[in-house]
């Protein structure tokens, strides 16, 4: 029954190609941009192509490619990444099949908010790090370093990697053998689309709960239904238009409302590696996100909740608009030879989650769309700007607060002392250690006398000293900032971050030689418990283990400042920055001398890696 329900798929999707470049509405439908305004459709590939198009037949479009046929910067040393084109297989499909349906069009009011906002799931996902979990330069110059550094682990390295950025691939490979590797991007192949197209529809919505929260799902080994079954949150659901338009069969499964489906990637464990390939028998935490919510108050995972539970979807799927209203609304227009029409033949649903997926990162987003002519990314800059800015305002109303609990005088000695509280159901920063967060602190007697500065940076986002000197500790072999609780000297600077350690308590920016955490001061989430059974993969580091004030949800810090009462009043401003790149770790891995390092190090000397702001005070000291 299986083989003839795969036949039939094929059959369909043969038709369903043709009916999509011959359709009318996938052709010339008028579409919205964000923003609900209808505007003329952009001809293809033009940088003027709305944020949240609705035509289907165009899904692949990027927002600003490099034509084929024109020669490549001369600086440019990696192939252009391939445009998205609609690609089936028997398991998996790239997500134009799936846009045809689940995207926003002028002609119908399916998928919309309360204010009639276009919310289609397509347009939203297609510039979240999901949809470009595999066009990420950062991601792919990571992996290529890792790759220099322990060449005789390719294959394996490749294999723990797409796992979770190109998961389709990656099953498809372990099918028929064909294992996707860092070469594979760099094609034009069905396969190499299944592997750009990320985090894609037909994976999420196809993963069974069969181990959900269980050791056996981490580091991307859920698992896929065999039958083309289509999980939604939604009991009975209409069927036979998905049926005969893309092959999957939707099917009740309210399992992809549960943090542990997001916990099977955003759970990853490696193996400690020496530089010739050799198991050391550690095993290193490389990122905790779901460990670290069970094990705090926001977890729905038990029996009493509390009133602050609220699962991973909650925040990073939202089932409210961007007002705070609950949405209902048709889930599906009827998309190709029917015109793209909708409103009536399907029921208003609720629950219905934006498929926006932002969270701290603006940066890669950021690279991307800078750099779309090289990436082609299956959105427009307009829709990249949409998620940098929503992920901005999440950074900044949802992550953290700073305040003042204490100033002193003793003589010329002020003594300040600030907190700063987590808001994030996770550690703060938590994922891969390359992100950090700190404290700036400034004292000024006017608006150009700066008295004491701590956590200053330039303009590339590197931490600086009182004279704008960039500190030893952002160069590559340089000093590891320690944790602090007192702060007296501006190059001491309160930094949360992981920094690995090798089998010798070296430190090591290199993924695979690590084997424990020398620092691990990121800010807990509220609620956690030394005694929880996740506490071993979640827990403190180093010296902050010695701090008193560092609590499960803030800790705090008293800096010592000369500041004499007769030169003042002072102005005090406070702020609480993040990084997803700090530079620090940036400067180690342009030590490796790959091509995606290359690229991503030609990026980087045009952006930098400018902090963003969570929290901010100003007060003023007489």
């Amino acid at each position: 029954m299986l083989g003839l329900r795969r036949s039939l798929f094929l059959v369909q999707a043969v038709a369903l190609m043709s009916i999509c470049l011959q359709s009318a509405s996938c052709a010339s439908e008028t579409i919205e941009s964000s923003d609900g305004d209808p505007t003329t459709p952009a001809p293809p590939n033009s940088p003027g192509d709305p944020s949240s198009p609705g035509d289907p037949a165009s899904p692949g479009d990027p927002a600003s490619p490099g034509d084929p046929s024109s020669p490549p910067p001369p600086n440019q040393v990696l192939p252009t990444l391939a445009a998205t084109r609609l690609v089936v297989d028997d398991a998996f499909a790239t997500a134009p099949l799936c846009a045809n349906c689940h995207a926003n069009v002028q002609s119908s009011d399916a998928m919309r908010d309360e204010a009639s906002r276009p919310i289609g799931p397509y347009d939203l996902w297609r510039s979240s790090m999901m949809a470009n979990a595999a066009r990420d330069p950062l991601w792919r110059a990571v992996m290529s370093a890792e790759i220099a550094a322990t060449p005789s682990r390719k294959a394996e390295i490749e294999a723990k990697c797409f796992s979770c950025h190109s998961p389709m691939a990656k099953r498809a490979g372990l099918r028929d053998g064909a294992l996707p590797s860092l070469e594979m991007v760099y094609t034009d192949t069905d396969r190499s689309q299944l592997l750009l197209d990320g985090v894609s529809c037909t994976v999420c919505h196809q993963v069974t709960p069969e181990n959900f929260g269980e050791e056996s799902s981490y580091s991307g080994n859920f698992v896929v239904n065999d039958y083309r079954d289509i999980y939604g949150p939604h009991a009975n659901p209409f069927g036979m238009p998905m049926i005969r338009m893309s092959g999957y069969d939707p099917v009740y499964g309210d399992h992809v409302l549960q943090s542990a489906l997001c916990g099977t990637c955003h759970t990853l464990f490696t193996n400690t590696l020496d530089p010739d390939g050799t198991a050391t028998g550690d095993r290193f935490a490389e990122q905790t996100p779901y460990l670290e919510w069970r094990n705090s108050i926001y977890s729905d995972e038990v029996t009493t909740l509390s009133p602050d539970a609220a699962s991973c979807q909650d925040c990073h799927q939202p089932k409210t608009s961007v007002d705070g209203v609950e949405i209902r609304t048709e889930i599906a227009r009827i998309g190709g030879m029917h015109g793209g029409m909708g409103g009536g033949m399907f029921s208003a649903r609720s629950p219905y989650g934006r498929h926006v997926f932002v969270g701290a990162n603006t940066f890669v987003p950021m690279l991307i769309r800078d750099n779309a002519a090289e990436l082609e990314p299956n959105a427009t800059a307009a829709a990249f700007d949409a998620t940098i800015a929503a992920a901005r305002e999440m950074l900044q109303e949802q992550t953290a607060t700073i305040e003042i609990v204490d100033t002193s005088r003793d003589g010329d000695l002020v003594r300040l002392t600030l907190r700063v509280e987590n808001l994030a159901g996770h550690k703060l920063p938590t994922g891969f250690p390359t992100r950090r967060a700190w404290v700036r602190l400034q004292v000024m007697a006017d608006p150009e006398q700066v008295v004491f500065a701590s956590g200053a940076t330039d303009g590339k986002g590197r931490l600086v000293d009182g004279n704008g000197e960039v500190l030893a500790s952002e160069e590559a072999g340089g000093p590891i900032q320690a944790h602090r609780n007192v702060i007296s000297k501006d190059d001491e600077v309160l930094i949360f971050e992981d920094i690995m350690g090798d089998v010798n308590g070296n430190a090591t920016f290199t993924l695979l030689r690590a084997a424990v955490h020398l620092k691990d001061n990121r800010l807990l989430p509220k609620g956690w418990n030394p005694n929880h059974p996740d506490a071993e993969h979640t827990g403190v580091h180093g010296a902050a283990l010695e701090d008193g004030s560092f609590v499960d949800g803030a800790d705090t810090v008293t800096y010592e400042v000369l500041a004499p009462a007769e030169d003042g009043p002072y102005r005090i401003l406070a702020t609480f920055l993040y990084q997803t790149l700090s530079p620090r770790f940036a400067a180690e891995l342009f030590k490796f001398e790959t091509a995606e390092v290359e690229t991503l190090e030609r990026y980087y000397a045009a952006s930098g890696s400018p902090p963003e702001t969570l929290a901010e005070l100003e007060y003023v000291l007489e």
